[in-house]
C-alpha cells in the first residue's frame, strides 16, 4: 500500500482508505469453502508489512484509515470456528487443509500482535472516542469492532514457543513455556497496563442505552477470551487472599519486592504508572525545546525501567492471576448485573444465529461462584439471581435436550455444540442455586442481623417462593436422568445433573421450612418421582467412581438414595447390581463415610442378606415398569390397539376431513386409556393460551418455556415432564393425532418434543383445546377473551 517510514506511511493516505475498503469488500466475499482471499492476506504477510505501521501510526492523523485497518484486521483473524461450517465427517475431512492453514495464519497474527504498540493505538483511539458522547453509529460500530480485534487477538492459537537453550533443562520445570514465553500472558498484559479494563468497564456501564446493546456480545466474548484455559478456582484462591489481607506485591523503581500496599491503591498507582508510560512513549515527538526533551528522555528511561521490572514480573501466572482476581471484583461489583440484563434479550432473538449462548452459559458457571466471596454486597446479588435468569436457563437446557438427543439420532450432525450447551446450562443453575444457597446460609449464621436491610430479606423470601411455583424447574433434572446418555454424555455430565438436582431440593427444603410457604408445597410428592428403577441406576451408575468423585456428589448421590430407601421404605428399588457393587465395596473397604451413610448401607445389607426381598434382584430399568401403575394404564391402551385399528384414515381430504379424523381419534384413545395423556395436550394448549393474552405476564417463572416460546415467537414444545406423558408419544395412535393437529410435522425425518406453531392464535389453541372435552374450571385466563373458530388451521413448519 505504501512506504515505511518507521513512523509514517509515505503514500496517499486516500488511495490506503480506497485499498483497505476493497480489501474488506473482497474478504466478505470470501469462498467459504477454500477461505482463498483470507488466506492470500496471509501469504502477503499484510499485517507485518502494512496494518501494523498504519494502525501504529495513523490513529490521531488518519482516523478513518485506521478504522478501515482494524475492520479489515478484524476479518483476517476471525476465529476458525466462525469461518469453517462443518456438517457432514466428509466436509470435515475434506475442510482439514484449510482449516491447519487459517490456523497457521491466525498464529502469526497473534505472534505479531503480541507487539503492545498495536493493542495500545487500539485501545487509545477507542478511549479516545468512547469519551466524546454521544457516539455515532460509526464509532459505536468501530469500538464493536476493537472488541471483536481484541477478541480475536485472544481466541488466537499460540505456536508452542522452544525452549531457551541459555537456561538448563532440569532447571525449567513443568510450567516454563507457559509462565515466561506465554504470548497470552503478554497480551493480556499490555492490555491490563493500557487500561483496557477501565474501558470494558465503561462500556459495559453504558449498555444502558439501546444503540450500544450490540456491544454486549462482544463483550462477553472478550471476557471468555481473557480468562481462557483458566482455572476458575485458582483465580477464586487469589481472590479470596487478596479480599482477606486486602494488598497486593508492588515493586520498587529498581524492581525490588517492597512491602505490600493496599490493594486498590497500588493497582490504580500501577494503572498510571503504565499509562505515563504510554503518554510518554507517543507525545514525546512534540516537544520542541531540546532542554525539555532531554528532562523528557531522562524522565522516560526511568519509567522504562520501573517498566521493565513490572514487565518481567507480570510476565508470570500467578501475578496474571492477581490482576483477573482484582478485575473480576470491579466486574462483578459494576458489570455482572448489567450483562445478565441486556445479553438474554439479545439470545432470545429469533434467527439471531451470531450469538452463541455457549459464552452467556460459561459466564453464568464462571462468575457465579464469585457472588460467595462478596458477601457484603447483597445488593449485587439481588441483581444478579433474578427468576428471569433462571427461566433463561430452563428453556435453554430443555431446548438443548431436544438438540442432544435429535442429533443422537442423525449422524449427519456434530452433536458435540449441543452437549457443551447443555451441560453448560445444568452447571449454570447448579451455581445459581449454590450462590443462593450461600448467601441464605451466611444471612442465618451472621449474628449481626442489622447488617442485612428487611428489603434484603423480602427479595431471598421472595425468590424461594417463586421457587416453589417453579414445576418445571423440578421437572427438569427428571428429564435429564431419564433422557441421560451414556454413549455420547460423559460422567461428568451425569454428575452436574444429581449435583444440581441435590442443590435444588436443599434450597426446596429452606424455602419450605419457612412459615409463609408450609402448606404451598408437597416436597414429598415430587420427590416419590424419583423412586423407579431408572433413576436409580442412574444414581448407581454414578456412584461406581465413588473413591475419585467430588464430595458434593458423593453426598448428593447418598442423600437421594436415603430418602428413597428409609423415608419411602423402597429397599427394593436399590436392589440392583449397578447400586450394589460399590456399596459394597464401600463396606469392603471401610471407605470413610457419614453414620447416615454408613446406617443406609448396612439397612441394605442386612434386608438383601435375609432374604426379605427375593425378587428385588429381578428388578431392572427395564422390568421394573412393568410394576408402574402407569405401565399398567400403557398396558390397557397396547390392548385396544384392535378398536383403534378401525380408524380409516386413507386418502382423507386434509382440508374436509381432517377434523372429524381428530375428533374420532380423540374418542378412540380415551376408550383405550389416553385419558391423562390427552389432558396432557389439552393443558398444553390453554397454558400456551393463557401465555398469548399475557396472562402470566411478571409471573413467567410458572411456566418459562411456554412463556419463553411466545415471546420469542417460536414454537412451543410440549415436553413430557413425566412417564405417563412419555408414554404417549411411544404410541403410534397418539402420535397421528399429533400429525393431523399440527403438532408433529407431517415430513419431519426426526422429532422428539411436539410443538405448537408460533402462528396459533389464542382463538385456535382454544379451539383446538375443545376438541379434548370441556375446559376445566381452574384455567389461568378469562373465557370472554376468547372464541371458537372454525379448524383446521394446517401450520407452516
Amino acid at each position: 500500500m505504501g512506504c515505511i517510514d518507521q513512523i509514517t506511511y509515505l503514500n496517499d493516505f486516500v488511495q490506503i482508505l480506497v485499498c483497505l475498503e476493497d480489501l474488506i469488500k473482497q474478504l466478505d466475499c470470501d469462498d467459504p469453502n477454500t477461505h482463498s482471499r483470507r488466506l492470500g492476506l496471509g501469504y502477503i504477510d499484510i499485517l507485518n508489512k502494512d496494518l501494523k505501521p498504519i494502525l501504529i501510526s495513523c490513529w490521531r492523523s488518519w482516523p478513518k484509515v485506521f478504522r478501515s485497518a482494524v475492520k479489515l484486521l478484524v476479518g483476517i483473524t476471525t476465529p476458525v470456528e466462525c469461518v469453517i461450517y462443518d456438517r457432514t465427517p466428509n466436509q470435515r475431512l475434506n475442510s482439514s487443509n484449510v482449516t491447519n492453514e487459517l490456523t497457521q495464519l491466525l498464529s502469526n497474527a497473534k505472534e505479531a500482535l503480541v507487539d503492545g504498540n498495536v493493542t495500545r493505538a487500539i485501545i487509545d483511539h477507542a478511549k479516545h472516542l468512547f469519551s466524546k458522547q454521544p457516539l455515532s453509529c460509526n464509532k459505536i460500530e468501530f469500538l464493536n469492532d476493537s472488541l471483536l480485534l481484541i477478541r480475536n487477538i485472544l481466541e488466537a492459537p499460540e505456536r508452542s514457543v522452544e525452549p531457551d537453550p541459555l537456561i538448563p533443562s532440569y532447571s525449567r520445570g513443568d510450567t516454563y513455556e507457559f509462565e515466561h514465553r506465554s504470548q497470552q500472558n503478554e497480551i493480556v498484559r499490555n492490555l491490563f497496563a493500557q487500561g483496557f479494563d477501565k474501558l470494558l468497564l465503561d462500556m459495559v456501564a453504558s449498555l444502558a442505552c439501546p444503540e450500544k446493546d450490540q456491544w454486549v456480545v462482544a463483550i462477553v466474548q472478550v471476557i471468555a477470551a481473557i480468562y481462557k484455559n483458566r482455572r476458575i478456582e485458582d483465580i477464586q484462591t487469589q481472590l479470596s487472599k487478596m479480599i482477606k489481607s486486602n494488598t497486593v506485591v508492588s515493586f520498587d523503581n529498581d524492581g525490588e519486592n517492597i512491602s505490600s500496599q493496599p490493594l486498590r491503591s497500588q493497582y490504580h498507582g500501577l494503572q498510571q504508572t503504565l499509562s505515563l508510560m504510554s503518554t510518554s512513549s507517543s507525545n514525546s515527538a512534540t516537544f520542541d525545546n531540546q532542554q525539555e526533551m532531554t528532562d523528557k528522555q531522562r524522565w522516560k528511561t526511568r519509567i522504562r525501567k520501573l517498566g521493565n521490572s513490572l514487565r518481567m514480573q507480570l510476565s508470570n501466572e500467578r501475578t496474571i492471576s492477581q490482576l483477573l482476581a482484582k478485575f473480576t471484583i470491579d466486574f462483578m461489583l459494576s458489570g455482572f448485573s448489567v450483562i445478565l440484563q441486556q445479553l438474554p434479550q439479545q439470545l432470545k432473538q429469533k434467527d439471531n444465529h451470531l450469538v452463541d449462548k455457549s459464552h452467556f452459559l460459561w459466564l453464568l458457571v464462571s462468575f457465579l461462584p464469585f457472588t460467595s466471596h462478596l458477601r457484603q454486597k447483597s445488593t449485587c446479588l439481588k441483581q444478579v439471581l433474578t427468576t428471569n435468569l433462571l427461566c433463561y436457563l430452563v428453556w435453554v437446557v430443555v431446548q438443548e435436550t431436544e438438540n442432544v438427543q435429535l442429533n443422537s439420532i442423525n449422524t449427519a450432525i456434530d452433536p458435540k455444540p449441543n452437549l457443551r450447551r447443555l451441560r453448560l446450562g445444568v452447571r449454570a443453575i447448579f451455581e445459581y442455586l449454590q450462590a443462593l444457597e450461600k448467601y441464605s446460609v451466611i444471612r442465618e449464621s451472621d449474628s449481626n442481623k442489622n447488617n442485612l436491610s428487611q428489603c434484603v430479606e423480602e427479595w431471598v423470601f421472595q425468590l424461594h417462593q417463586m421457587l416453589l411455583a417453579m414445576n418445571e424447574l423440578r421437572q427438569l433434572f427428571l428429564l435429564q436422568l431419564h433422557h441421560f446418555n451414556k454413549e455420547i454424555q460423559s460422567d461428568q455430565c451425569l454428575f452436574d445433573i444429581i449435583c444440581a438436582n441435590h442443590a435444588l431440593l436443599l434450597t426446596l427444603e429452606r424455602a419450605v421450612q419457612q412459615s409463609e410457604y408450609k402448606a404451598s408445597f408437597d416436597l414429598d410428592h415430587h420427590l416419590k418421582q424419583f423412586c423407579t428403577s431408572t433413576i436409580m441406576a442412574r444414581y448407581g451408575s454414578a456412584l461406581e467412581d465413588f473413591k475419585t468423585n467430588d464430595y458434593f456428589v458423593n453426598e448428593s448421590i447418598f442423600t437421594m438414595l436415603r430418602r428413597v430407601g428409609c423415608e419411602f421404605d423402597r429397599f427394593d428399588l436399590l436392589c440392583q447390581p449397578i447400586i450394589l457393587r460399590p456399596l459394597c465395596k464401600i463396606w469392603e473397604e471401610e471407605f470413610e463415610i457419614c453414620d447416615d451413610w454408613h446406617d443406609l448401607i448396612e439397612c441394605l445389607i442386612r434386608k438383601f442378606t435375609n432374604n426379605l426381598l427375593d425378587d428385588c434382584v429381578m428388578v431392572s430399568p427395564q422390568t421394573e415398569e412393568r410394576r408402574s401403575p402407569d405401565k399398567e394404564s400403557f398396558k390397557l391402551m397396547e390392548s385396544n390397539q384392535q378398536s383403534l385399528d378401525t380408524l380409516d384414515i386413507s386418502n382423507h381430504d386434509p382440508l374436509s376431513k381432517i377434523n372429524e379424523e381428530i375428533k374420532a381419534l380423540i374418542r378412540q384413545l380415551t376408550i383405550a386409556g389416553f385419558n391423562k395423556q390427552l389432558g396432557w395436550i389439552q393443558a398444553s394448549l390453554l397454558t400456551t393460551c393463557a401465555a398469548c393474552l399475557g396472562t402470566y405476564a411478571g409471573q413467567e417463572f410458572r411456566y418459562p418455556v411456554c412463556c419463553s416460546c411466545v415471546t420469542m415467537k417460536i414454537p412451543c414444545p410440549i415436553v413430557p415432564w413425566t412417564e405417563v406423558e412419555a408414554s404417549g408419544l411411544r404410541s403410534e395412535r397418539f402420535r397421528l393425532l399429533l400429525q393431523l393437529m399440527g403438532l408433529i410435522p407431517q415430513f419431519s425425518q426426526f422429532f422428539f418434543y411436539p410443538k405448537i406453531p408460533s402462528e396459533w392464535s389464542a382463538d385456535v389453541l382454544y379451539s383446538y383445546a375443545l376438541l379434548f372435552g370441556p375446559i376445566p374450571d381452574h384455567i389461568h385466563f378469562d373465557l370472554t377473551l376468547v372464541k371458537k373458530v372454525p379448524l383446521p388451521i394446517l401450520p407452516d413448519f
